[in-house]
């Protein structure tokens, strides 16, 4: 599918009952998202019987807002930084070892290294330099995506129920059904 894109948005609501109603309509209409999601504003808990009604449909998860990868730049730094941690240290190693065969310098050789512990350390240092480079690379993306979410990290703290849906490959959100939800906000987020 060429051109198919993901709509993600945040629905503001004042009660967790509105929450509910839209999560019943979505039922009642089949319709099924990539994530449907309620983020629990920072002052309030579930109560069981929240947590029961909750339980009953299997397509909805409830988090807090600092585990959302989309609403916490933190957490998406980390993440990121994990991720290329994988493939940049691994690549770092061969590099480095690579590198020390291919000039044959003897660095280390005070520490009485013979080629192949010459070889090591250039791995050694080659993967450190992959860790740094992961380190660096995910810190520099999405500089100031804490300003672009600032209002949604309020509606949040004002004990407002945040709803995040995001549609599947190749389908819109159900827009008409959104709109009647009687949210307070609606916001788009980028991908």
């Amino acid at each position: 599918m060429r051109g198919a894109k993901l709509t993600k948005c945040i629905l503001v609501f004042d009660d967790f009952e509105k929450c509910l109603n839209l999560i019943n309509t979505f039922q009642e209409k089949s319709i099924f998202l990539s994530e449907s999601t309620i983020i629990i504003p920072e002052d309030k808990r579930l109560s069981t019987d929240q947590q029961t009604t909750i339980n009953k449909f299997n397509f909805i998860k409830i988090e807090a807002l600092e585990n959302i990868r989309v609403l916490n730049p933190k957490l998406d730094r980390q993440l990121r930084q994990q991720n290329m941690k994988k493939w940049l240290m691994p690549f770092g190693f061969i590099a480095g070892l690579t590198f020390s065969n291919m000039t044959n310098l003897s660095t280390f050789s005070f520490l009485g290294l013979d080629s192949f512990g010459e070889s090591l350390v250039g791995g050694a240092l080659g993967t450190a330099s992959g860790y740094l480079g992961s380190i660096v690379s995910s810190a520099s993306i999405n500089l100031n995506r804490k300003k672009e979410i600032r209002p949604i990290l309020n509606f949040n703290k004002n004990g407002k129920w945040l709803m995040l849906l995001e549609s599947q490959i190749g389908y819109e959100l159900p827009w008409n059904l959104i709109k009647e939800s009687k949210s307070i906000d609606i916001i788009f987020l980028e991908n």
